[in-house]
């Protein structure tokens, strides 16, 4: 059963988003496209593992792709979370090829392709980590004490493995793609107890969904870039010109001359992803360049948003990011 289905995750429409809006000298542009393509393809090679999930898993468990929750410190960004009567099971796929070293002595993680070698951070902390925030929720709202294991699967083909240092309770749960449905029947094998009712399942399910928080705001920080760096204004759909100019209750492109009745719906998707999902009139005013409050709030209030407070301090959100 699936309880959350994949989209495209939100930290590719981020990355996108960011791109839009970095000028393109900026220092930082080179590595965070490098960052979405290898989000993408990740992205990518997901999509191929969930249809394995499902079909092997499908009937077991309840399977939540894609979940991002907060605690108000830190994010949590989980590819894959399976719930039984008997167990949570956290599924972390990596797609990367090369030879991926697992060094548990020093918990680095890099990979090796001809003679360079790239650190990334350390997927079997990043999984543990992940475990201790479930146990925790778990916890906290009085759930039984369902056991929480993990699984890291490494989703190419040509990856070599190698371990140093790494426990065999840590190394029995990495693998490759093709031996994915051998590891998930020996976790299996290892939580038979029924702990979960259906109704604590409905229950988790209910709580996973609300708690599943867009990553937003934090990019800025991760990358120390500035606000002041990005760029502004409505963007032209045809030739990516900014600013466009309102004009005749539409937006004009004054690069290749043609009109748009909706180029400000991007805008307003780069500002949730980036800085937060709400809005207020002033806020929308300086992002999308328009001078007037009253033109402003039209197109506010034309957006099917959700709307809190009355006058000045009114804002704006979507019920969903992405909306």
């Amino acid at each position: 059963m699936i309880g959350k289905i994949r989209s495209i995750p939100l930290k590719i429409l981020i990355l996108r988003a960011l791109l839009r809006r970095l000028p393109k000298n900026h220092p930082k542009r080179i590595h965070i496209s490098e960052e979405l393509s290898r989000r993408e393809a990740g992205y990518n090679s997901e999509e191929y593992l969930d249809t394995l999930i499902e079909h092997l898993l499908g009937s077991k468990f309840i399977i939540f792709h894609d979940l991002n929750f907060s605690d108000g410190k830190s994010t949590y960004q989980i590819d894959n979370l399976l719930i039984s009567p008997q167990l949570a099971l956290i599924i972390e796929v990596k797609n990367m090829t090369g030879e991926l070293t697992f060094d548990s002595i020093n918990d680095q993680f890099y990979q090796k392709v001809g003679d360079k070698i790239k650190g990334y951070s350390d997927p079997v902390t990043q999984v543990q980590r992940h475990q201790t925030y479930i146990n925790k929720l778990l916890a906290e709202n009085n759930f039984p004490p369902v056991p929480v294991d993990y699984l890291i699967v490494i989703n190419n083909t040509n990856a070599v493995l190698v371990f140093q240092g790494t426990s065999s309770e840590v190394r029995k749960r990495i693998c490759k793609s093709h031996s994915f449905h051998k590891k998930v029947h020996l976790i299996e094998n290892s939580h038979l107890e029924n702990i979960l009712s259906k109704k604590n399942l409905r229950k988790l399910s209910r709580l996973l969904l609300k708690n599943n928080t867009p990553p937003t705001n934090s990019i800025l920080k991760q990358y120390e870039i500035k606000v002041s760096d990005l760029l502004t204004g409505v963007l032209c759909p045809l030739c990516i010109h900014k600013p466009m100019i309102r004009k005749k209750k539409k937006w004009f492109c004054p690069s290749c001359k043609e009109y748009s009745s909706d180029a400000h719906i991007l805008a307003l998707m780069d500002y949730f992803l980036l800085f937060g999902t709400t809005i207020t009139n002033q806020q929308f005013r300086k992002f999308a360049q328009i001078d007037s409050p009253d033109t402003s709030r039209r197109i506010l209030l034309s957006m099917n948003l959700k709307g809190t407070g009355t006058y000045k301090g009114r804002t704006y959100h979507p019920e969903t990011v992405p909306w």
